[in-house]
């Protein structure tokens, strides 16, 4: 039986999102390093590099061009502007 990384890959960003998260947060730690979905999507506001974002089996590419509690906003090659709810993502994938 062969299965496709294609369908593999969001599995595993999320499972590695869910694991860095659990070994990686502290008490003293701030908002942002509690949660690695948002410090990834921050890091890609600040360097400007591109990140996909996997939600209810899509994938979104874009890079962040502003980020609040409930909504990441950016744009892409084909979206001047792409706003994307916080709470619907499944998991995010970057390369900086």
């Amino acid at each position: 039986m062969m299965i496709k990384l294609s369908c593999l890959l969001p599995l595993l960003v999320a499972s590695s999102i869910v694991a860095v998260g659990a070994a990686g947060a502290t008490e003293a730690a701030t908002p942002t390093e509690k949660d690695p979905l948002r410090a990834v999507l921050a890091e890609s506001k600040d360097k400007n590099r591109g990140v996909t974002i996997y939600t209810h089996g899509a994938s979104i590419a874009l890079v962040v061009t502003a980020l609040d509690d409930r909504y990441v906003f950016g744009r892409s090659q084909q979206a001047t502007r792409i706003v994307v709810r916080i709470d619907q993502i499944d998991g995010v994938a970057a390369a900086f």
